[in-house]
């Protein structure tokens, strides 16, 4: 008897575990890069909005958006504050697995190599998923 309910929890846990790994897929994903040009290419960062253009399109895509530094002058010097960069993607996906496979998609993959990167001088990929700290209204 004792051996059953011992099974039983453990089967339990399992379930949970399992049911909790597929949630996670399911939580939409930001995927968030910031980006240097190269400085000897003219219009760079109008050539790379539109190149992006046709990712916005691609399945699993929730939102994409490319922007620009924000100049803010502030009060003081913050050594926390870095302005260095030329560009930020800004995307949402549906889950982990629709950003998985948006990186091997071919449409990604072609304009990737052939059109984005050869702007580029280099770039820092944030992929996180936000924790519901607030209502939106």
């Amino acid at each position: 008897m004792m051996k059953i309910a011992k099974l039983q929890i453990i089967n339990m846990l399992l379930c949970l575990l399992c049911s909790q790994s597929v949630m996670a897929d399911t939580k939409p994903i930001h995927h968030l890069v910031v980006v240097w040009l190269k400085t000897d290419q003219a219009n760079a960062a109008q050539i790379y909005r539109e190149a992006s253009q046709l990712l916005t399109d691609l399945p699993g895509v929730l939102e994409y958006k490319i922007a620009s530094r924000a100049n803010i002058v502030r009060p003081r010097a913050n050594p926390s504050v870095d302005e260095s960069y030329d560009l930020i993607v800004d995307s949402q996906f549906e889950s982990a697995s629709a950003l998985e496979a948006f990186l091997q998609h071919p449409d990604y993959v072609r304009t990737a190599q052939e059109q984005l990167r050869p702007l580029v001088d280099h770039y820092r990929v944030y992929d996180f998923v936000p924790w519901p700290l607030f209502k939106q209204h």
